[in-house]
């Protein structure tokens, strides 16, 4: 088989979306609120970031966040503390949502 040519199981899309996150105060409380509203979320730690995997979508409310922090946390904040990502993503002022389908609706065609 070349190179080229793909499996039928390669083929099939992809559903699983991630996010690696420095290590900080802004990141632990992250993972406590992914661990308790997402506990189908995988979650490791390699030493200095966390890295976060779920199969659709992974939501950051910054709300609940700030919530959990015991302070205003926007998205600016949150985006420093990402290194990496992979899956479709959307920021909004309150929001970063990683989609493995294409978001929002006036994308789809």
């Amino acid at each position: 088989m070349s190179e080229t040519a793909q499996t039928p199981a390669r083929r099939q899309a992809r559903t699983r979306v991630g996010i690696s996150l420095m290590t900080s105060a802004e990141t632990e409380a992250t993972v406590d609120l992914i661990r308790d509203e997402m506990p189908d979320a995988v979650v490791h730690f390699r030493d200095c970031y966390y890295k976060i995997e779920r199969d659709g979508v992974l939501d950051f409310d910054m709300a609940k966040l700030g919530d959990r922090l015991g302070r205003d946390i926007d998205t600016d904040t949150f985006l420093v503390n990402m290194s990496s990502y992979y899956g479709r993503i959307v920021v909004s002022d309150d929001h970063v949502a990683i989609y493995s389908d294409i978001r929002p609706d006036r994308f789809r065609d």
